[in-house]
């Protein structure tokens, strides 16, 4: 996998904190990077993680952009980097990840938005809605 870029679109039930905590505790994952920005009535959160997997010894990065403007809440879920070797070869990892982080989203009140989620099929993208 090259890569997986997944759009999603928050019911505004819950706060951005809520949000990140909700994505903060997937299991083995790692925070390396959270950045907190407001421009006029615009909350944009920017949270990097990374996973690593035994079973290809490699790491995953997980990356979330969350925005919110009023009630209008959408989470943007990029993953890459979880091939190894020459071969690039991931054994789904970064799916996994993926999946894990879109449960995570859905549980706060979050639908994946399958209109501008393109860099998957349709029928994988309904594989990560739990």
């Amino acid at each position: 996998m090259a890569g997986t870029n997944i759009r999603m679109i928050g019911d505004g039930s819950h706060s951005l904190s809520d949000i990140h905590a909700s994505i903060h505790y997937i299991k083995g994952a790692e925070q390396v990077f959270h950045q907190e920005m407001r421009f006029d009535r615009t909350d944009v959160w920017l949270l990097v993680y990374e996973k690593y997997f035994f079973r290809n010894n490699s790491y995953a990065s997980l990356t979330v952009l969350l925005t919110q403007q009023d009630e209008k809440q959408t989470a943007q879920i990029v993953v890459s980097g979880s091939g190894a070797g020459m071969a690039n070869v991931s054994l789904a990892a970064g799916g996994q990840l993926a999946k894990e982080c879109v449960q995570a989203l859905a549980e706060v009140g979050f639908t994946v938005d399958m209109k501008n989620s393109d860099s998957l099929p349709q029928s994988l993208l309904e594989r990560f809605m739990p």
